[in-house]
C-alpha cells in the first residue's frame, strides 16, 4: 500500500514561520511576474513561462553596490534578513515547493554570481493554501476573460449600431466603450469565424450640411460594434458564461441558434484515442494549408532572387515540398514535442522532414544556418481529411482549411 501524497494544506502546516515567510514573498513575486506576462500571448515576444518565471533571489555582491532584489525586499520588510537564507531555500527545495538555480548576472563589479529561484505547481499550490488563496479561474480553451467577457456584453447590448468609439465625459463606467486594450485583444484573437468586433465608419443619423466647397455632407462617426463572429460567439456561449462569470449582467437571447452550448459541460469533449492533442494538431493544419496552397516560403523567396538576376532556380530548390521550415514552426505552437508528434505517430508518420542543402541558402546566411522543411505524408493527409469534423469539434478556435476530395478518398499520389 502505498503512503497517501502529501497534500498543499499539510505541506504548509509542516513549514516552520520563518519557511512560510519564504514561500510567501516568493510566491507573491511569482504572482507579480505571470501579470505582467499575460498579453504575451498577443505579441511577438512570447517569452516562454519557463524563462520568467526564474526570479533573482540575491545577487552575491555588497547590497550597497549592486542593491537588493524585491523579493530581498519584500523579505527585509517582513524582519527576515539574509542570514540563514540558504538553509531556507534548501528546506522549500527539498520539499519539491521552489527550485533554486546559480548563474552569473552583469554588475558594475562585473559579472558576480546570483541566485535564483522559481515556484513548482505544487509550491503555488502550498502557498495558496496556507495563504487562504483560490487558484485563479481558467475559462476553458475558446472562452473570454471575465474582463473581456464584460466589453464583449456591454457591446452586445448597443446593438447592431454599436458605441462610438470614443465615450463622452461623463458617460458611467458601464456604459463606456471598450478600451483599446480590451478592443485590441478582441480584434487580434485568431478564430475560425474571424474577428469578434469591429470599428467602422457610420452615419450619424444627423441632418446633412453644406460644406464650405458647397457639396452636402452626411455626418459620421467610427462607431464600434460586434461583428457576425462576434455575435455568433454570444449567442453560443452565453450560458456558459453564465456558469463561468456570474457576476457579469448578460442578457440571455429569447432566441438562440440551434446548437447553442446550455453549459459548460459541453465544453468538456474528451479527445478520442488516436487523435492529435492540440498543438501537434495546429501543426497539422497549418502543414495542410500550406500543402492545399503548394506554398514554401524559401522555395518561392530564394526561387524570386535567383529569377532577379536572370538565372534559373536550382532544381534542388524547386524540388523542396511544400511545407513550413523549422523557424516557421516555432511560430506555429510552442511546444518543442509538436513535430515529432506529427513524425512518430503511432499509425505512421503523418509528417516527413526534408533537409534543406546549405550551397541552397542565399549570401551572407548564417553559417550555423540548419533549415529542415517539415511537411505531410499520404497518411498525414488522409488522417487529416478523415478526422477533420472530430478536430473541428474538439480545437473549434483553430483555422481550418477545406481537405481535397482526393486526400479523402485516400487517392493522393
Amino acid at each position: 500500500m502505498t503512503d497517501r501524497r502529501p497534500q498543499p494544506a499539510d505541506l504548509w502546516a509542516g513549514l516552520n514561520p520563518r519557511q512560510q515567510t519564504y514561500l510567501t514573498v516568493i510566491y507573491s513575486a511569482d504572482q507579480n511576474a505571470e501579470a505582467s506576462h499575460k498579453g504575451d500571448a498577443f505579441t511577438w515576444s512570447r517569452t516562454p513561462a519557463s524563462e520568467w518565471r526564474w526570479l533573482p533571489f540575491s545577487i552575491k555582491a555588497p547590497a550597497a553596490l549592486v542593491g537588493r532584489t524585491p523579493i530581498q525586499s519584500a523579505l527585509a520588510a517582513k524582519d527576515e534578513h539574509d542570514q540563514g537564507a540558504g538553509s531556507s531555500l534548501a528546506a522549500l527545495r527539498r520539499r519539491a515547493l521552489i527550485e533554486v538555480q546559480d548563474d552569473i548576472v552583469q554588475t558594475v563589479l562585473g559579472p558576480v554570481p546570483r541566485v535564483r529561484v522559481k515556484m513548482t505547481t505544487l509550491g503555488r499550490a502550498t502557498a495558496r493554501a496556507g495563504l487562504g488563496h483560490t487558484a485563479p479561474k481558467s475559462p476553458p480553451r475558446g472562452l473570454l476573460s471575465e474582463w473581456l467577457w464584460e466589453n464583449l456584453v456591454r457591446l452586445f447590448r448597443a446593438g447592431p449600431d454599436g458605441m462610438p468609439e470614443y465615450s463622452p465625459r461623463g458617460t458611467p463606467p458601464e456604459e463606456r466603450t471598450p478600451s483599446h486594450k480590451a478592443l485590441f485583444f478582441l480584434q487580434q484573437m485568431d478564430r475560425q469565424g474571424g474577428r469578434l468586433v469591429e470599428t467602422k465608419q457610420m452615419t450619424t443619423g444627423a441632418e446633412p450640411f453644406k460644406s464650405y466647397m458647397g457639396h452636402m455632407v452626411t455626418p459620421t462617426e467610427r462607431r464600434v460594434l460586434l461583428t457576425a463572429a462576434g455575435r455568433a460567439h454570444y449567442e453560443q456561449h452565453v450560458r456558459c458564461y453564465a456558469e463561468l462569470w456570474p457576476g457579469v449582467d448578460a442578457p440571455v437571447p429569447d432566441e438562440l441558434p440551434e446548437g447553442a452550448h446550455r453549459s459548460l459541460d459541453d465544453h468538456k469533449i474528451s479527445k478520442p484515442r488516436g487523435l492529435l492533442a492540440r498543438p501537434p494538431f495546429l501543426l497539422l493544419a497549418a502543414l495542410a494549408e500550406a500543402d492545399i496552397a503548394n506554398e514554401l516560403y524559401i522555395r518561392q523567396e530564394w526561387s524570386r532572387r535567383w529569377t532577379d538576376y536572370g538565372r534559373t532556380p536550382p532544381a534542388e530548390l524547386t524540388a523542396l515540398p511544400s511545407g513550413l521550415t523549422n523557424t516557421a514552426v516555432r511560430h506555429i505552437t510552442r511546444s518543442a514535442a509538436a513535430p515529432a508528434k506529427l513524425l512518430e505517430f503511432r499509425d505512421g508518420p503523418l509528417a516527413a522532414q526534408k533537409d534543406v542543402p546549405p550551397h541552397l541558402f542565399p549570401r551572407h546566411s548564417s553559417p550555423d544556418l540548419q533549415l529542415t522543411v517539415l511537411h505531410l505524408t499520404d497518411a498525414g493527409r488522409t488522417h487529416y481529411a478523415t478526422h477533420l469534423d472530430t478536430y473541428r469539434g474538439l480545437y473549434d478556435d483553430v483555422e481550418t482549411p477545406d481537405a481535397p476530395a482526393e486526400w479523402k478518398a485516400g487517392a493522393v499520389s
